[in-house]
């Protein structure tokens, strides 16, 4: 493959909601550009996109692909992200390092709620969007609706440069805006080409004079151009329309059916007309900084992805931020502190990679072969050289957590040394042991997410493993206050156990306290902290339930001692005893977590996601509005969220997104309460 300058490079983004073709998009792209002589279909498992078993067997997106292609003596890198919730790390790690997005829209849905989460993140990273309508030929398709549905509800300005001449199924022509040509379509590609119909002339000419203008606004000398002549020539515009769109101030769209190759050139003309290059385009906008990126600086680069492609091994894909590089290079991994030698470089189209001689400022490119690298690692010149001081990729906060079990101790252990090597891939899931409850949880970002990393494991690492319901981690407290005492005393030959203690408890709601009340010395100084560490002992393991015990005051206010038998360990065994008893007297109830969660849903789902929270125990705290979509919120036992996710997508058709956070601990529902101890009770006489 030849080298090319930064100037021509053109690096898309490929995102929008779920099932809205962004695979056949790609796909028939790279078609379209001979980089395959046959297009392949989501359906059949044979796009150059969706190359991963999973992928293929799931007939959907769950890994970022690079796909380049070189069309017209320059570089396009489509990198074709997923659209469901559950990979959005995908989108988060891609996003940042292309210096465009192209969304995905299905005609008959207008802006969903993963396009409009995409829609967010680009602006959020300062990236110009552009848009293409899915699916022309389908039934009950309003394209004039379509392009004032997506201005009214991103509050956007969008410049139409293809539009169909008809819609439904036997449409198979497509207007160039810009050229004033109809294009027709035939087996895939172009068929030929006519005059405009004459039933949308006078929109299309509506849509040029719009792009002059919005292209004249973003340009003196090209507005002093258009108030002197009214008119711009073809090359005025297509050169401030780059500018323009390089600047965010407007959007281009296109229309088009994929799986018939309908529009899919125009848009790979724009991609090099208008979209912008990493020269154009260097910075990155994050929310409270802006890395300003110097070709001319020595070499800097950032991992975004990591793919493991069998027969190949890990295959490192990176972003080259600034400077160049060749192959047999050393660079330092300044977020592992380790030197890494990136030994052959590649330009990748799915899992086929073709060997570069070098990688230049703004080219995105793979490497093999490195030893202590993973997901968002930055690389810089030598150890000397400094990083840029934040964290380059921003993951989504993770919503769900299962408990991942092997069928012995020894493979649960195995499971867990395995999930860390696949975090060297997908960095957007978290493991914890957890001690207490004695599981191990991984916390991802939907269902489905965790179940494709349960097949990895199977398939990749033959571990038999599932995945169980995590369990909660309640807590016990009191709500009265009590008196107790407790003796201790036990004779067995010589010397025996003797220990006395009086106990008051009660709430505190700050936390555990301790009170040594004795005067007149009737313990020794010297057995108090026993009767702290055998209450400490208790609140660990819980008293009724087998929870953590929390919030209470334990008052030591008397007691008595053998001058002989007593010991520490005589009064750790009274002081837990005691204190089992007091709690027992002081109303003791066991409190659960409760989480805030928002769920945003279009309008018309929004009373079935209330109707379904309050089914969850959940108890609603108001909806708001956010663009044409509603945000439900309410707080939510932690218990009842497990499922949801996948509850949420079937609910909504896949167009609904949630998040979760801890809010505060609630007093649990007598009857949960009153099961819970009994199982408890059942598990200590089974011990």
């Amino acid at each position: 493959m030849a080298s090319y300058t930064s100037d021509k490079l053109r690096n898309v983004c490929v995102a929008g909601h779920g099932t809205t073709g962004k695979t056949t998009l790609v796909e028939s792209i790279l078609f379209q550009a001979g980089a395959i002589n046959r297009q392949g279909t989501v359906e059949a498992g044979n796009t150059v996109s969706d190359f991963t078993e999973e992928e293929m067997n799931r007939g959907i997106s769950i890994s970022a692909a690079v796909c380049s292609v070189e069309y017209r003596k320059e570089l396009v890198c489509l990198v074709d992200v997923p659209g469901y919730f559950d990979f959005s790390g995908e989108l988060a790690a891609t996003m940042p390092f292309c210096e465009s997005a192209l969304l995905t829209i299905k005609g008959i849905a207008g802006v969903d709620v993963g396009t409009e989460k995409a829609f967010n993140l680009a602006r959020r990273y300062g990236r110009p969007v552009g848009f293409f309508v899915n699916e022309i030929d389908k039934e009950n398709i309003a394209a004039d609706e379509i392009v004032a549905g997506i201005e009214s509800t991103l509050g956007i300005r969008v410049a139409p440069l293809s539009y169909p001449a008809a819609v439904g199924p036997a449409a198979d022509t497509v207007v160039d805006v810009l050229k004033g040509k109809a294009f027709k379509y035939a087996d895939g590609k172009r068929a030929g080409e006519g005059t405009i119909p004459d039933d949308v002339a006078a929109m299309i000419a509506e849509f040029k004079t719009k792009i002059m203008e919005a292209v004249a606004e973003s340009d003196e000398a090209l507005m002093e151009k258009y108030f002197a002549e009214g008119t711009l020539s073809d090359e005025e515009i297509t050169a401030g329309l780059g500018k323009a769109f390089a600047k965010g101030t407007v959007c281009p769209l296109f229309f088009g059916a994929p799986n018939k190759g309908i529009g899919t050139d125009i848009v790979l003309d724009a991609i090099i007309d208008c979209f912008p290059s990493p020269a154009v385009k260097p910075d990155i906008t994050y929310p409270d900084t802006t890395v300003t990126l110097n070709p001319a600086e020595p070499p800097r680069a950032v991992v975004f992805k990591v793919n493991v492609i069998p027969q190949f091994g890990e295959v490192f894909l990176f972003k080259m931020l600034a400077g160049e590089l060749t192959e047999a290079t050393e660079f330092y991994n300044a977020s592992s502190s380790a030197a890494e030698k990136f030994g052959q470089l590649f330009a990748v189209r799915g899992k086929e990679r073709t060997a570069v001689n070098k990688v230049v400022a703004g080219q995105i490119a793979a490497t093999v072969k490195l030893k202590n690298t993973r997901t968002g690692d930055q690389f810089v010149k030598d150890k000397n050289a400094q990083p840029l001081p934040l964290k380059l990729i921003e993951w989504p906060e993770a919503i769900v957590r299962g408990a991942f079990v092997g069928e012995s101790k020894e493979d649960t252990d195995k499971v867990a040394t395995n999930l860390r090597k696949i975090q060297i891939e997908d960095a957007s899931f978290k493991l914890i042991a957890d001690p207490e409850l004695k599981q191990l949880f991984v916390d991802g970002l939907g269902e489905l997410h965790l179940d494709v990393l349960a097949k990895r494991l199977r398939n990749q690492y033959k571990l038999n493993v599932r995945i169980e319901e995590p369990k909660i981690p309640y807590r016990e407290t009191i709500r009265g206050s009590s008196e107790t005492s407790y003796r201790h005393k036990k004779q067995t030959g010589g010397s025996g156990q003797f220990a006395e203690v009086h106990l008051r408890l009660e709430p505190n709601p700050e936390g555990f306290e301790f009170v040594n009340a004795i005067v007149g010395g009737v313990i020794s100084g010297r057995f108090i902290p026993a009767v702290e560490k055998g209450v400490r002992e208790v609140l660990e393991d819980g008293v009724f339930a087998g929870y953590k015990f929390i919030n209470c005051r334990v008052t030591l206010f008397f007691g008595k001692e053998h001058e002989v038998d007593s010991n520490e360990m005589a009064f750790k065994i009274a002081a837990s005893m005691a204190f089992k008893d007091a709690v027992m007297k002081a109303k003791p109830i066991l409190l659960e977590p409760i989480y805030t969660v928002e769920v945003e849903v279009p309008d018309e789902y929004a009373g079935s996601v209330m109707g379904d929270i309050s089914s969850r125990r959940g108890k609603p705290q108001g909806m708001d509005s956010r663009g044409r979509n509603q945000v439900v919120k309410a707080l939510v036992p932690l218990k009842e969220i497990h499922g949801y996710s996948t509850q949420l997508r079937s609910m909504t058709n896949g167009r609904g997104l949630y998040t979760i956070s801890f809010s505060h601990y609630d007093p649990v529902p007598p009857d949960i309460q009153q099961r819970l101890m009994d199982e408890y009770q059942r598990s200590r006489s089974q011990q």
